[in-house]
């Protein structure tokens, strides 16, 4: 009988986990987009399109990502050594007195690894892999901790064509399909017990959040004279998700909980190309972007600060070959450069991110770095 009350109390949890967790993506801007603020529905010009834009399909112009390295790091970097130093020697003390001065302390880190592959083809299909590795942690204090360490794989693909294609107006629309899958763990004890419990690691002691799903992009693009771009995206209009909690040792046996659906999200754009014909040997391109990232957030009751939602950026290319790039991402500044030598391109960048729902309230450093091959 304890074993049956056991087993239900287990699944019980198990399922009220499901209900509680909000199941997100963490698929993140191209180092190349986080230099000018993230992603813009202006900016189809490019593989990363595919994600910031489905209409970009319709374009029909060909771009691949062959496997390339990406990763960004994101918390006061100042700080990291201090608190590292801290948790290894379990220095309570300066430890708590960093936590205290910092108002708590919050780290992230995303890896694109060698797994990252797509082509968008000339007649109007693309498809997209994309594998991240994430750890995102909040510290307010001692005997808290807010760990989430996993991985994700989401496979995109879509069509897209164009509705209107003379000299001067190209009218577009496409759609994109997605399923994903992620594991995950998530730790909340205190941050010497999670160091305790990593440095002598059992396997059996690591709680496994799996989740499981689907969604769908649509997207307009709009271009006049090759010179004004407008674009419009709804993004997860419906996108199903499944979510799990099991442990490693038992990772095949689990059964997913009640569907939870990702918020959905509705993006427009506009964008200038300023004419270069008169030096086209020095400036290859210039372009100026602005998005406003989720409309529907000044209607919520509760949720982000409006102003949070806009972006605003600007990338000039020299000769084909050096970017420089600067902007504006939820109110912070952001900058980048990127070199290209032919095909082999390297991104960095640099900015800044609110991770509370004012402006000022929670600001946060990331930094990113790109190496690999896109054309």
């Amino acid at each position: 009988m304890k074993k049956i009350l056991l087993t239900l109390f287990i699944a019980f949890s198990a399922l009220l986990f499901a209900d509680n967790f909000k199941p997100q993506l963490h698929i993140t801007p191209s180092v190349r987009q986080q230099g000018f603020g993230g992603f813009y529905t202006t900016d189809v010009d490019n593989f990363y399109g595919l994600y910031a834009n489905p209409a970009m399909l319709g374009t029909h112009k060909k771009h691949s990502l062959f496997p390339g390295l990406g990763m960004t790091v994101s918390g006061p970097f100042d700080q990291m050594p201090d608190f590292f130093k801290g948790v290894s020697s379990q220095d309570l003390t300066n430890l708590a007195e960093l936590l205290r001065k910092n108002n708590g302390l919050k780290f992230g880190m995303n890896v694109q690894p060698l797994l990252s592959m797509g082509h968008v083809s000339g007649f109007g299909f693309g498809w997209g892999l994309c594998t991240d590795i994430f750890m995102n942690a909040s510290i307010p204090n001692l005997s808290r901790s807010d760990i989430n360490i996993g991985a994700e794989t989401v496979l995109t693909a879509g069509f897209g064509f164009p509705i209107i294609h003379t000299d001067n107006h190209l009218l577009t629309v496409g759609i994109t399909a997605k399923g994903f899958f992620q594991m995950s763990t998530l730790f909340n004890e205190g941050i010497i017990s999670v160091s305790s419990k990593l440095q002598n690691f059992d396997i059996n002691d690591i709680p496994m959040y799996v989740t499981a799903g689907f969604g769908f992009d649509a997207g307009v693009y709009y271009s006049m004279c090759n010179c004004i771009d407008f674009a419009i995206v709804y993004h997860d209009p419906w996108s199903p998700a499944w979510v799990a909690k099991t442990d490693i040792s038992n990772i095949k046996d689990f059964h997913f909980g009640s569907m939870k659906t990702l918020e959905p999200r509705l993006s427009a754009g506009i964008a200038w190309r300023v004419q270069t014909a008169a030096t086209r040997g020095a400036i290859t391109s210039l372009k100026i972007m602005a998005d406003y990232k989720n409309i529907f957030t000044p209607f919520k009751k509760l949720g982000r600060n409006p102003w949070l939602e806009l972006n605003a950026g600007a990338e000039l290319v020299l000769a084909n070959i050096v970017s420089f790039r600067v902007g504006l991402n939820e109110l912070y500044p952001a900058c980048g450069i990127g070199f290209a030598f032919g095909k082999f391109k390297i991104d960095f960048s640099m900015y800044g991110k609110e991770l509370g729902l004012e402006p000022g309230s929670c600001p946060c450093l990331n930094a990113g770095l790109f190496l690999g091959v896109t054309y």
